[in-house]
């Protein structure tokens, strides 16, 4: 395979590539294998990586599907127990950030699994120290934050942010649409087909085909 065609199957719309990752990719082919995966991440490729995108942690731990783009100042970071899933033809919206361990403590998180052909919006965060789950064709609207922890409280006696966390997982079924502005916290189940208006702040579990608003969200109606 010609080396042009290895830069044109990891470069979107002129933006730089990770200089790291396009190493590998030419040491691979160099050596006469353009594979899905490469070293010991499991990167299928092409992936569209923009600019100032900072993968932190082991690369072992993220495993993406084809045609995935991540765009610009996007950081991922990779210490979580069940490792970073993103599913083909995902795409993660710029200033994102996606982080399986607490701020306090620094533990390691449970991580992430994106199904395929979602999207999520720019400048969101996904604080996954317990597991998320999000399925296939979700579309999600810009500055989303989804937080699969709590922070414990009941000790008078002590700083909150010596008290540690609580985690509970959350899974977003597939087919959803979130707008934007939208927080879903701690044990969350949102069931497919479902829409979320923007500025939401969802505390609790939803069927399939609710539709979904307000703060704290309640059903609206089923759809």
């Amino acid at each position: 395979m010609k080396i042009s065609k290895v830069f044109s199957s990891l470069s979107y719309n002129n933006e730089s590539v990770n200089v790291r990752v396009l190493l590998r990719v030419l040491f691979m082919t160099i050596r006469g294998g353009f594979l899905s995966t490469f070293s010991l991440n499991r990167i299928a490729f092409p992936v569209f990586v923009s600019r100032n995108v900072k993968i932190v942690g082991p690369y072992k731990n993220i495993n993406t599907g084809k045609f995935v783009k991540i765009e610009s100042d996007v950081i991922i970071q990779t210490e979580a127990i069940k490792g970073i899933k993103i599913g083909r033809s995902c795409t993660i919206g710029s200033g994102t950030s996606i982080r399986p361990s607490s701020y306090y403590g620094g533990e390691r998180g449970e991580g992430l699994v994106l199904g395929e052909r979602t999207a999520i919006g720019v400048n969101s965060y996904i604080g996954c120290s317990g597991y998320i789950e999000i399925g296939d064709d979700v579309i999600i609207g810009p500055h989303f934050t989804i937080i699969s922890e709590n922070h414990n409280y009941s000790d008078r006696e002590r700083k909150i942010k010596e008290q540690g966390v609580k985690r509970a997982n959350i899974k977003i079924d597939n087919d959803v649409w979130i707008g934007c502005n939208v927080t879903i916290l701690a044990g969350v189940n949102i069931g497919g087909g479902s829409v979320i208006a923007a500025g939401s702040v969802v505390t609790k579990s939803f069927p399939p085909n609710s539709l979904i608003g307000g703060v704290p969200a309640k059903l609206i109606k089923t759809i």
